[in-house]
């Protein structure tokens, strides 16, 4: 019905425990950020020696962009393969996009914003976040170090070239890899869970699981699971599967919270984070390039997001009136059953595509007054070999 951007997207950081009734970032902000591939990024690499992967492809008024980030945001796990297929075309489009984020946090910093206790809290909560982050990176380094002639990726590019779909030997290349690196990295996420949950001692108790799916009186406070000493309450599991009951409308779904295999589910999705979380802590220490890094890429995050709401975004707001001329100008859309959808039952779904479609232009324009003002090199030699 509008144009704009799709505001679909993932947060970057993972869930800390904390206050859940803070989100960890602000949901809406991230997902146009996510939108415009501002978002996120990769990191620079954990090792003592330079590689290629830690080159600068451009610097933003001083600070570096490295290879290792260019590749990530072009789909590469931890930047650890060459895509010499993609486009030039399309790698310039990325690294825009990285630009675009560097400007924006550095600008935050101007402004005093990582100074503040709403960005310490953030930090705080998404912090443990940052650390799993590190972990898994550390291990993706380690061990998928894919060369072209390697015994799986050869078996791959077999593979590929049997199906006869009009590729490029290059192309074939990257497919092999690509899939050789994601195999091995669901492999590590594997094995790291379960070594996590067993240094954790993680556990559930289903004894008490059992008697809330039997109807029985279970009181908030009661310990359904522990990792370390963390524990889930059943508060903890009751608030969540609120949040999921209310943004499937409840549509005969009843009251989750007695639901037995809801209760699971949600009670070991947070027992493995506590535990990987837990673990974490003691694999990756606080001088740790990595960690640096993790910790680095997420204080950008939560700069981007408070920049947008505080600063871009500050009066990207949408009257009434607005939201009145766009449903009489799409009314010929406004048609359901064969009767005319009243203004009040869509007002709101209007009132957020509106105010997403003016907070895109307002990022945009934003943006393009930062890159006015700022020193940007792009290294093309570098670049032509992301």
């Amino acid at each position: 019905m509008f144009k704009g951007r799709s505001t679909d997207g993932n947060l970057l950081c993972r869930r800390s425990r904390g206050d859940r009734s803070v989100k960890r970032l602000q949901r809406k902000t991230i997902a146009i950020l996510l939108a415009a591939g501002i978002f996120g990024g990769a990191l620079t690499a954990g090792c003592a020696r330079k590689d290629a992967r830690q080159e600068a492809v451009a610097t933003v008024n001083g600070e570096d962009i490295q290879v290792v980030e260019l590749r990530e945001k072009l789909g590469v796990p931890a930047g650890v393969f060459a895509v010499p297929n993609i486009p030039l075309g399309q790698k310039r489009e990325a690294l825009d996009r990285l630009v675009a984020g560097r400007l924006l946090a550095q600008d935050a910093r101007s402004r005093g914003i990582d100074n503040t206790s709403r960005f310490r809290e953030m930090l705080r909560q998404n912090e443990p976040g940052a650390r799993v982050s590190a972990l898994f990176r550390k291990e993706i380094e380690g061990k998928v170090k894919l060369d072209d002639g390697e015994k799986d990726v050869r078996a791959e590019v077999a593979k590929f070239q049997g199906m006869k779909d009009n590729v490029s030997d290059t192309d074939v290349l990257e497919r092999a890899k690509m899939k050789v690196a994601k195999y091995r990295i669901r492999m590590i996420k594997e094995e790291l869970t379960a070594t996590a949950k067993k240094e954790t001692g993680a556990a559930v108790d289903q004894a008490m699981v059992d008697r809330i799916g039997k109807g029985e009186s279970v009181p908030d406070n009661a310990v359904l699971a522990s990792a370390g000493n963390e524990k889930v309450l059943y508060d903890d599991v009751k608030k969540i599967l609120q949040v999921v009951s209310q943004s499937a409308g409840n549509s005969g779904m009843g009251d989750l919270s007695k639901d037995p295999a809801m209760i699971a589910n949600v009670v070991n999705r947070e027992l493995t984070g506590m535990a990987i979380a837990a673990y974490a802590k003691t694999q990756v220490p606080d001088r740790s390039d990595v960690y640096k890094a993790e910790r680095q890429n997420l204080e950008r995050n939560i700069l981007l997001s408070l920049m947008a709401d505080n600063v871009v975004w500050k009066d990207a707001t949408v009257t009434d009136e607005e939201i009145e001329a766009a449903y009489n100008e799409h009314a010929g859309e406004m048609i359901r059953d064969g009767k005319k959808i009243p203004l009040s039952a869509v007002k709101e779904k209007i009132r957020s595509l509106l105010q997403n479609e003016k907070r895109n232009k307002a990022l945009d324009a934003y943006i393009a007054e930062l890159k006015k003002k700022a020193k940007i090199t792009v290294n093309d030699a570098v670049l032509a070999k992301i």
